[in-house]
């Protein structure tokens, strides 16, 4: 699945649904990548997450040492997904 980070997570982190439980948390996922979209002016990451289709539109937490980030599960199109700029 794809996510929309409210700011930059990293690579490789793990992915919580609920940020205030106890540590060790119970991950759902992870980050596999993540980058800035100069076409859409934020990041965009790709993730692997346990049920991810059925938590599209919803919100899930990225756990750093500095901060808790949160990020919503989209589709697997991040630019144009009506396809309307493609002309024909």
């Amino acid at each position: 699945m794809t996510q929309r980070p409210e700011d930059r997570a990293g690579g490789g982190a793990q992915i919580v649904l609920d940020p205030n439980q106890p540590v060790p948390m119970d991950m759902v996922g992870h980050v596999t990548s993540s980058y800035w979209s100069a076409e859409l002016g934020r990041s965009i990451a790709l993730a692997v997450i346990q049920g991810g289709r059925s938590l599209q539109g919803k919100t899930v937490h990225v756990p750093m040492p500095d901060k808790v980030h949160a990020a919503t599960i989209t589709g697997m199109v991040f630019v144009d997904p009506e396809n309307t700029r493609l002309s024909a």
